[in-house]
């Protein structure tokens, strides 16, 4: 990968990761549903490994997907300690980070979530190696 292309691929890492953030943010605007919490939880691991490939673009999409699958994973399997709810009681946005309990289903929706981050990271890619237009 060139650096022409690294450079496109950490752009368009960066816009996907912003918009995973603002839909997550958009839907705390919404009651709480099972369908909520599941969007949720995708778009946690797909904001963790687009980040990810912003910062570190010669990664694979397979690497990008595992690590922000075990990200989530561990956050996940923190809550059933009493660290994240100190760092919230302290911290109250932390909460977005750190979840408030755990829920199995939540895995699920990470492994959900990882396998729609390595399409849409094979998917920029292959746009970031295409040549720009020239005029």
């Amino acid at each position: 990968m060139s650096v022409a292309e690294r450079r496109r691929l950490r752009v368009l890492s960066l816009v996907a990761a912003s918009g995973c953030l603002v839909l997550g943010v958009l839907l705390q605007l919404l009651d709480r549903s099972l369908l909520v919490d599941v969007a949720g939880s995708v778009l946690y691991v797909g904001f963790a490994g687009m980040l990810l490939a912003a910062l570190w673009p010669a990664l694979s999409s397979a690497a990008i997907a595992a690590v922000a699958f075990a990200f989530a994973a561990a956050v996940e399997l923190l809550q059933l300690t009493g660290v994240p709810p100190a760092i919230v009681a302290a911290f109250p946005p932390a909460r977005l980070l750190l979840g408030s309990s755990f829920d199995p289903l939540d895995l699920v929706a990470y492994a959900v979530g990882a396998v729609l981050l390595f399409i849409a990271h094979v998917g920029l890619t292959r746009l970031a190696a295409r040549q720009p237009a020239t005029t």
